[in-house]
């Protein structure tokens, strides 16, 4: 292949890179603003269960940010705890 076409391929590459790891990272700050919220609502209970979920909702608004529109299907969960094995739910 000619040096040009591998040097187009890399920078889109990296863009794509770039766009993907903004929207992860948008999306975890979605997700950590979200927990912080339901941790405020429910200060008498202590939260056992440090470990970030991030949602399809978290994921939707980070998207949105950059003009991509998301609709959710009808299939998908709306519960964070949907398809955990239900003896991992309690620990």
């Amino acid at each position: 292949m000619p040096r040009r076409k591998w040097r187009r391929i890399r920078l889109v590459a990296v863009a794509t890179l770039k766009f993907v790891a903004e929207v992860a990272s948008d999306a975890l700050q979605h997700c950590n603003a979200r927990q912080a919220a339901v941790v405020k609502d429910k200060r008498e209970k202590q939260q056992k269960d440090k470990r970030l979920i991030l949602t399809m909702d978290d994921l939707s608004k980070s998207l949105h940010e950059y003009g991509v529109n998301v609709k959710q299907h009808e299939y998908l969960a709306d519960s964070p705890s949907t398809g955990i094995d239900p003896a991992s739910r309690d620990e």
